[in-house]
């Protein structure tokens, strides 16, 4: 407790004195690793894709990098120079991933769902519904459970977001999904020091300005310039999908991984309705953020605007741009599926609050038509059958529309207030039952829930069949809670977090852009050449693999479950009745106990004075 403490001082104190240092290039010691000479970049990113439905797709792309040599032979986490000084990389990530010895950092707030049968798959990666969390942490001081709970109380006050609930009852640790990302892995299997993953989420978590304010202030120029003058919290929460993530993960920066940097990567993912107000499918810049880019971020290496166009089936002019690049449109991908796009380099096309950068996109008569169709090659949906609140059953439905067979990983996590009867774990092809499920079911993790001490864990390692629609169903049994562990709305029911595939498909099938995620990368042409290679050379890794398949996580739906409620108005009709009860009885015996009562004489009869004197 005191070291949490102290740690979360430390963060705080960091962050009230936040001074800027410019580190010097020093040469090589023995006791320390060299720095390099340039150790911090940062680059800004926004790409526009006009949808098949009319609806525009945005995403932000922030990525900042702070570099470090390394010996040969040692591979083991970041060096201590790294968070000695900061000029570009924000100080407070430094310190939560210096304080709680974090590797690899993936946080995303997430509102809406991503309509993957409508839109496909996003460019780069998204979450469910809610919050999603999860970490590479050092063990070599077994203190991952402390670290982890740290992280995310930290996390909470930085973000303003409910974070602190991601507790023991929460947390996972996955054995087969969620490796961690970056060519570094590749080499970070050699080292010495454990490491352990940590994953927990919040679906009923929600996503407002109080979570955008801080994160806007991680950036070099905050909102004051460049693309990141473009985020207005009114426009982006307004959107059909909205999606904010934070990603840290260490990179190398040549084959050998012997100069190695750290990825900060702050994407902002949105999807806008443009026809909802005038029935127009028409935009510009201006309409879609209410705000206009007046110059690049004046400490960013690279600045551009990437406007990916639509492919049209039959019409070769439906849509009108302008401005045009200045080099034109290129296109990216293969040479039968490919994916024209526009550059805006706006370090070159010097903005001005008197003249800034303009973007217009006109449809021809106003409305798209002859879009190449979206066909995802993995759709995957999640729902409870049964009926009441006693007994019931989940069922998960995985359609593969590839044309051979895909492996895959399925991870569900369920509350521990679900009892699961793994023996009813049964699974189904095309509407036919197999007796043998090791056809599809390659391995399987399973981990029983704990009353009120740790969630349910269901993981799969998966081969899909091509064309097939792959069905997998479980029971279950509901718990009855206690009444002081219903949350405030009790009858609106307790929120069932996602279940995450993930899955290698190609990258032009179902993808918003073909070619992947190749131009959003920084160093694009030196970091795919050196992925490429190291790829060639070991024959494994993790991430993507470049005989032309990304791996792709496809998140299901939340789901409400309706547990065993009490009546929550009968306390009160009770408090109601013995309160009358009580009053009546309490003011009857009150009245009994503290008044005297006397026996009263009849009063005599008052005698007529008139009758009196006529007798007289």
């Amino acid at each position: 407790m005191h070291l949490f403490t102290d740690r979360v001082l430390l963060l705080t104190a960091g962050a009230l004195i936040c001074l800027s240092v410019t580190p010097l290039p020093a040469a090589g010691t023995a006791d320390t690793a060299p720095i390099l000479k340039a150790p911090e970049a940062f680059h800004e990113q926004l790409v526009l894709k006009p949808m098949n439905d009319g609806s525009v797709y945005t995403h932000f792309q922030f990525t900042t990098h702070i570099g470090t040599m390394l010996d040969d032979q040692d591979f083991s986490g970041a060096a201590s120079n790294i968070f000695t000084h900061y000029n570009l990389f924000p100080r407070s990530i430094g310190q939560v991933l210096h304080s709680f010895e974090v590797d690899e950092l993936h946080l995303t707030f997430t509102q809406g769902r991503w309509q993957y049968s409508d839109w496909g798959y996003p460019l780069a990666p998204s979450a469910g519904t809610g919050v999603e969390l999860w970490a590479w942490l050092k063990d070599d001081k077994q203190q991952t459970d402390t670290n982890w709970k740290g992280l995310t109380n930290t996390l909470s006050g930085l973000f303003c977001a409910s974070l602190n609930f991601i507790d023991k009852t929460i947390s996972i640790e996955p054995k087969m999904s969620f490796r961690g990302e970056g060519l570094y892995n590749a080499h970070s299997n050699t080292t010495d020091v454990p490491r352990k993953l940590r994953y927990g989420s919040l679906p009923h978590e929600n996503v407002c300005t109080e979570n955008l304010t801080p994160w806007i202030k991680l950036l070099p120029c905050k909102s004051k310039s460049g693309i990141a003058s473009l985020l207005k919290s009114h426009k982006l929460f307004d959107s059909r999908f909205y999606s904010m993530a934070v990603h840290v993960r260490p990179v190398c920066e040549d084959q050998l991984c012997k100069v190695r940097s750290l990825e900060l990567t702050q994407t902002i993912t949105t999807v806008f309705d443009v026809a909802r107000n005038d029935g127009s499918y028409d935009w510009t810049l201006s309409s879609l953020f209410e705000r206009e880019i007046t110059q690049a971020c004046p400490l960013a290496s690279t600045s551009s605007v990437v406007l990916h166009l639509p492919q049209t089936t039959q019409y070769l002019h439906q849509y009108e741009l302008a401005p045009l690049p200045e080099q034109g449109t290129r296109a990216v991908g293969s040479e039968d599926k490919f994916q024209e796009i526009a550059v805006y380099d706006l370090k070159k096309s010097h903005g001005s609050p008197s003249s800034p950068f303009q973007l217009s996109f006109r449809w021809e008569n106003s409305r798209p038509k002859s879009v190449h169709p979206v066909t995802p090659g993995i759709v995957v949906n999640r729902y409870f059958t049964g009926y009441g609140q006693e007994h019931g059953g989940l069922a998960i439905e995985i359609h593969n529309n590839n044309e051979r067979d895909i492996e895959a990983l399925l991870l569900d996590t369920l509350p521990w207030f679900l009892k699961l009867y793994l023996h009813t774990f049964s699974v189904e092809v095309d509407g036919r039952s197999l007796e043998n499920q090791k056809d599809v079911v390659k391995r399987m993790f399973y981990q029983q829930a704990a009353d009120r001490t740790r969630p349910a864990v269901l993981e799969l390692a998966l081969s899909l069949p091509a064309q097939s629609l792959v069905k997998f169903t479980l029971s279950f049994d509901m718990v009855f809670l206690k009444y002081t562990e219903h949350p405030p709305d009790a009858n609106r029911g307790f929120d069932v977090g996602y279940a995450v595939l993930t899955v290698p498909l190609p990258r032009q099938q179902g993808q918003i852009g073909f070619g992947g995620l190749d131009h959003l990368r920084i160093y694009q042409e030196r970091h795919a050449d050196l992925v490429q290679n190291q790829y060639r050379s070991s024959g494994s890794g993790s991430g993507s693999d470049f005989d032309g398949t990304d791996m792709i996580r496809v998140y299901t739906e939340t789901l409400l479950l309706s547990l065993p409620t009490p009546d929550f108005s009968m306390p009160y009709n009770v408090i109601t009745l013995t309160c009358t009860v009580i009053a009546l009885f309490f003011g009857s015996i009150f009245n009994l106990m503290t008044r005297n009562f006397e026996v009263a004489e009849p009063a005599a009869p008052k005698k007529d004075k008139n009758k009196e004197e006529k007798s007289d």
